[in-house]
Order: structure tokens, then C-alpha cells, then sequence
């Protein structure tokens, strides 16, 4: 019989270090795709690989305060967050090492994936969407679930219990708010 995410999530807010493992179980395979898609966007010689992506963020996941989880698609997410904390420290890192400040743009496409080719892109995507995140919180989030956890319009209703008309309309801000910072961070390297 297949294990209750629900319910292991529930336990895994409660304290159950035990469910929390069995939680990455269930959707490890759904994480390591994610983290792959992530890392794919990264530049040739990034030196974390998936696996690594995927065990940083549970490690976050499981020494951080306890998450009032909703559902698997909230996990996702939250999980989605931690794996581009960790690209951003690991750039930050990596850049302070290089001091290399040229920026590279990032493409966004219809689905604004991100794709971003260098460390200084991360950086500059993480700036982006901090200043989004002053501006408009919700807006920020939606763009961190869509483009960072790969949700979809309807499943980030479901996480920020939000109409899906909200989302779209947030959504179609957010993308043209990205695409005119992106423009002008590019013009401005």
C-alpha cells in the first residue's frame, strides 16, 4: 500500500524526522528531475549535479523551522525555493572566487523558464525577483512557483489558495515586469 504524502507531511510538521525522509522518497524522482532541469540551464562546468541539488535542499528543508505543508504541490515549491537558495550561494560563492561581474542574459521565454547560462545571471534573477518581491510579494512568489518550482497556473492557485483568474492576471504582470528588468539589466552590463 502506497504511503499518504498528506499524511507523512502532516507528520513531518509534527516532528517525525522519520516521515520527512519518507516524504523525499515518494517524490525524490519528481526533485531530481527538477533540480536536473535547473542545473541543465547552468553553465558546463557547474560542479553540483542533481543529487547533490536534491540532498542540500532537504537538508534545508529538514534543519529549517517546521513547514505548515498544504499539499505535495506546496512541497514541491518550497522544495523548488531551496534548491535556487542554494544555486544562489553556490554563485555567490563561486563568484566571489572569480569577481567576474559581466552579466549574461537570461531568456525568457512564453513559460519564462529560467535559464540562466552563467552565476551572474542567478545573481542577477535573484536581484530581479527580490525587488519584485518589495514590490509585490504575492507577484514574486507566483514567478518563484512558476518559474523556479515548475507549477502550473492552476496548481500555484491551489499552494497560494488564490483564484486562477488572480494568478493568470499576476502572472501576465509578472512576466512583462521580468522581461522589461531583464532588458535593462542586459543594457546596463
Amino acid at each position: 500500500m502506497k504511503p499518504d504524502l498528506d499524511a507523512l507531511l502532516k507528520s513531518w510538521r509534527d516532528g517525525d524526522r522519520d516521515a520527512g525522509e519518507e516524504v523525499i522518497a515518494l517524490v525524490y524522482k519528481d526533485l531530481r528531475a527538477l533540480a536536473a532541469h535547473f542545473l541543465n540551464n547552468e553553465r558546463p562546468n557547474h560542479t553540483l549535479q542533481p543529487t547533490a541539488l536534491v540532498n542540500e535542499a532537504y537538508l534545508r528543508l529538514a534543519s529549517s523551522e517546521p513547514v505548515e505543508w498544504q499539499n505535495r504541490a506546496h512541497f514541491i515549491a518550497v522544495a523548488a525555493r531551496q534548491m535556487r537558495r542554494v544555486l544562489i550561494d553556490h554563485a555567490r560563492g563561486h563568484n566571489a572566487q572569480k569577481r567576474n561581474h559581466s552579466l549574461i542574459a537570461i531568456s525568457v521565454s512564453d513559460e519564462l523558464e529560467a535559464s540562466p547560462t552563467h552565476i551572474e545571471s542567478v545573481l542577477a534573477m535573484n536581484s530581479i525577483l527580490e525587488e519584485l518581491e518589495n514590490h509585490d510579494p504575492r507577484v514574486a512568489q507566483i514567478v518563484e512557483l512558476r518559474v523556479f518550482g515548475g507549477l502550473t497556473e492552476k496548481e500555484i492557485g491551489v499552494v497560494l489558495d488564490t483564484s486562477l483568474s488572480t494568478v493568470k492576471r499576476d502572472w501576465t504582470f509578472a512576466r512583462a515586469w521580468l522581461i522589461r528588468k531583464l532588458r535593462s539589466a542586459h543594457q546596463e552590463s
